[in-house]
């Protein structure tokens, strides 16, 4: 489904982080998700927690799952380039919420 970051691992959570893109920023904020959402830099980890700006090719980990931004933003089928006319506009804000897929069960 377009619009959603799906990470099948049992260290995300259903709801876990989100993305929220506007003009040319992105923000990552956690969801209050057992695992936790991590920026990976040159000193190890750093919580995200309520949340901040991050570079599209920043590395990050969601519960112990490696991607980066752009990597999310594949996943969801998001594509953002912007039009360098739109910079001083007010653009829509993009949320894409990050989670573990809910698994259907069979009943007879």
């Amino acid at each position: 489904m377009d619009g959603y970051i799906y990470l099948d691992s049992p260290t995300v959570s259903t709801p876990h982080a989100a993305l929220k893109i506007k003009k040319e920023r992105v923000y990552l904020r956690d969801l209050n998700s057992t695992n936790g959402t991590y920026i990976v830099g040159n000193d190890g980890l750093v919580m995200v927690g309520e949340g901040g700006y991050v570079k599209p090719n920043q590395p990050i980990m969601i519960g112990e799952v490696n991607c980066t931004i752009q990597g999310l933003i594949a996943i969801a089928g998001v594509y953002y380039a912007p039009d360098k006319d739109m910079l001083d506009q007010e653009t829509e804000e993009i949320e894409i919420p990050i989670l573990k897929p809910v698994k259907k069960t069979e009943t007879d």
